[in-house]
């Protein structure tokens, strides 16, 4: 039987406390004394692990017909170095995949998140388990309990392969991921996010079989869909949500404190249009069944404005192509940007793709907005400082 994995909800933290004291008091008394097994535990509490996932821990649960059977606690840090910063499972429940499924999920998420090598500081009962995954030792350590013992552990490392565990290559990911801590109002809402309006089945850890999703089942109804890729602080998404009720929209944005803001519009205005996936939007485009999107939207990318890092913009051949894969025929791509060099970049992509056809017939096709148009705050910051945006509008053929 193979374990199911989901996001760590806040309701989980009794019984991820019960799983944790289950698994040190496991540990034998050759490797450690119960007295430092106590120390290991002194002071935890059930409300440890939403504190975790506020600080920017990401807490996987890994369950058996709906009970937690172990979870699994990752973290990027600085220098593309990923952390896997707990791994536990239920003694009465060890021995059916559940801690090589935890780490197999947590590496490949960390690898995909740009981590060229993972860092775990290891117990003396899990270093063999490690090594057997394929990590190294780096050296000994001290684990300081909370009970004031510091108990002998082992620093093991594992680096990125070449390639992904089915034989395609990595892909890098450029950007930010947060910035300030979320207000309490906002880690809350956050909270909420996979359990209800993130897409299931996007990333590599949690489809690797690429199967595509089905989106009638996403809105739960049939309805037009419209996606848009990198949205910021939603205020263009949130716009686009009220104007059309009738339209499903999903939007991508891998900066969390950019989706906590759009969380909050949406929690006071009570859309229900609307689905989130805060991660990279090429993984999303690879699972969504083709001509399935009747308009998209890139909207102040990122310019990348360095020769060297052109290949990091979003406006490549190999990104759109996946995007003139999703979208139906006769459907929109708006593209829109105050850098003149991403416009001459992206016409030339365009140019070269017989998917597309730029539909501007004269200069006021790419001066004026659309007539549903609404200012962003990038837009905003953009005529301050004195740039022009323009607006491109592509068709599927």
């Amino acid at each position: 039987m193979t374990p199911t994995l989901r996001p760590f909800a806040p309701a989980d933290g009794e019984a991820l406390l019960l799983i944790h004291r289950a698994a040190i008091q496991a540990i034998p008394d050759t490797l450690y004394s119960g007295k430092e097994r106590e120390s290991w535990l002194a002071g935890r509490a059930a409300e440890d692990y939403a504190r975790a996932a506020e600080g920017g821990e990401y807490l996987t649960v890994a369950e058996f017909d709906g009970t937690p059977r172990g979870f699994s606690g990752r973290q990027m840090h600085e220098g593309a170095v990923g952390e896997i910063v707990g791994l536990y499972v239920d003694p009465a429940a060890q021995g059916q995949g559940i801690a090589r499924a935890l780490l197999a999920a947590a590496e490949l998420a960390l690898f995909e998140d740009g981590a060229l090598r993972i860092t775990v500081t290891a117990s003396l009962a899990a270093r063999g388990f490690y090594a057997a995954q394929g990590y190294t030792e780096t050296g000994p350590d001290r684990h300081e309990t909370r009970g004031g013992l510091a108990l002998p552990v082992v620093r093991m490392e594992k680096t990125r392969s070449a390639l992904r565990p089915d034989g395609t290559p990595w892909r890098n990911f450029y950007g930010r991921r947060k910035g300030k801590k979320l207000r309490p109002a906002q880690q809350r809402d956050m909270d909420q996010l996979h359990a209800t309006i993130a897409p299931k089945g996007v990333t590599r850890a949690e489809n690797p079989e690429r199967t595509p999703l089905g989106l009638p089942a996403l809105f739960g109804r049939d309805a037009p869909v419209w996606l848009e890729i990198g949205f910021g602080g939603g205020e263009h998404l949130f716009h686009q949500a009220r104007t059309y009720p009738e339209v499903g929209l999903i939007g991508c944005e891998p900066f969390i404190n950019g989706v906590a803001q759009l969380l909050s519009k949406m929690r006071e205005d009570r859309l229900e249009n609307v689905r989130i996936h805060p991660g990279d939007a090429r993984d999303l485009l690879e699972v969504l069944p083709e001509a399935s999107l009747d308009r998209a939207f890139l909207l102040y990318p990122d310019p990348w404005p360095k020769t060297r890092h052109h290949r990091r913009r979003f406006a490549n051949p190999e990104n759109f192509a996946m995007l003139a894969r999703a979208l139906k025929p006769g459907a929109h791509l708006r593209v829109a940007t105050d850098i003149e060099d991403y416009v001459r970049h992206t016409l030339e992509v365009v140019h070269a793709m017989p998917e597309f056809e730029w539909t501007a017939e004269g200069p006021a096709d790419w001066r004026a907005p659309w007539q549903d148009w609404t200012r962003t705050r990038y837009e905003a910051k953009a005529i301050r400082e004195g740039r022009t945006p323009h607006y491109l509008t592509f068709r599927r053929l």
